[in-house]
């Protein structure tokens, strides 16, 4: 007689490229959810360092038989392709894309499948989330706005959406170094699903050096992927280029704003800086050239003459001029 195999309500998608040091806690984040009807499918996307690959073999052997979690190997293929074949290879109605390096809290797939569950016109389910690492606090998102979307990305990389939304559009697989959610949410906005915010935070997200983030603020490389972005979504562009163009000028002008304001308070603070040298500069020549100074300064020089280094007379008498030039100093 043939099993029946239970289709999981949300699939969890969590690429890994070199984090062994951070997967398991993603992994241990989602096992430990209120919500129970999911599977996790841990892409292994071409990890080369051996701790990473130590990980995996552990990984193995500790789910070989855990019918909720699922291990995929592929050769080295970037983030939006590792999302899309770990996509492919699960069975979930709704996706949740889990970054190695990040965890979710445990009413994060509960919260989302109910939204999604009881409107259908919502496709995408995003929340609040918690830093950590170089950074902590809340990051708060703004409710969704279809147009500012084309300004900025609002929506992060680690939401609840339905699987009908990735069928659509699956991740670019072009874009590997980054900015690849922006044009996902994007073109579900362009196919006329809705998005649904939670605010309060519901995944956690590290900030942390060398993280794609930082790869995308590098100059050659925004100005490539923004382009890509306009052009991929040009009727949308189009469509609205009054407001992006008058909107980005106007960031650009608070932009300027806020470094004159910066350089004018820093000048101001040099020049504080530079009149409490001048005075003390003044003190301290009236010091140095003062006849007890210039006794000191004998005083100290026939101690470096007559006594040698490292004897105990040598240590006293410098704790005694210490003291005393500690006091002609106050």
């Amino acid at each position: 007689m043939e099993q029946t195999v239970l289709t999981p309500k949300i699939s969890v998608i969590i690429p890994c490229h070199n984090h062994g040091e951070f997967i398991r806690e993603a992994i241990g984040s989602v096992l430990a959810s209120a919500f129970e009807d999911y599977e996790i499918i841990i892409v292994n996307d071409g990890s080369t360092d051996p701790f990473t690959s130590a990980v995996f073999r552990e990984l193995e052997h500790d789910f070989q038989d855990h019918r909720k979690v699922h291990i995929l190997h592929q050769a080295r293929s970037g983030l939006p392709e590792a999302r899309n074949n770990g996509i492919r290879r699960s069975r979930g109605e709704y996706i949740l894309p889990l970054d190695a390096d990040n965890r979710v809290k445990p009413q994060f797939l509960s919260k989302a499948s109910e939204i999604l569950n009881n409107d259908p016109g919502v496709g995408v389910v995003y929340a609040f989330a918690e830093l950590f690492g170089q950074r902590e606090g809340i990051w708060e998102f703004s409710e969704f706005d279809p147009k500012r979307m084309l300004l900025y990305n609002l929506v992060e990389a680690c939401s609840v959406y339905r699987r009908a939304v990735w069928e659509q559009h699956p991740y670019d697989s072009e874009m590997r170094i980054g900015y690849e959610d922006w044009d996902f949410w994007i073109a579900a906005m362009e196919s006329g699903w809705a998005f649904h915010l939670i605010k309060e935070p519901l995944f956690v997200y590290q900030v942390r050096e060398g993280s794609m983030v930082s790869v995308c603020n590098i100059p050659e490389n925004r100005r490539a992927l923004i382009r890509n972005i306009c052009n991929k979504h040009r009727k949308s562009y189009m469509e609205h280029l009054a407001y992006v163009i008058s909107e980005k000028d106007v960031d650009l002008l608070h932009a300027n704003q806020r470094a004159e304001r910066i350089f004018r308070e820093t000048d101001a603070h040099i020049c504080r800086l530079e009149a409490i040298l001048r005075e003390r500069e003044d003190e301290l020549n009236r010091i140095c050239h003062s006849r007890v100074w210039q006794m000191f300064l004998r005083c100290h020089d026939i101690m470096d003459r007559t006594m040698p280094l490292a004897s105990r007379r040598r240590r006293l008498a410098k704790m005694i001029f210490d003291a005393v030039s500690l006091y002609f100093h106050r």
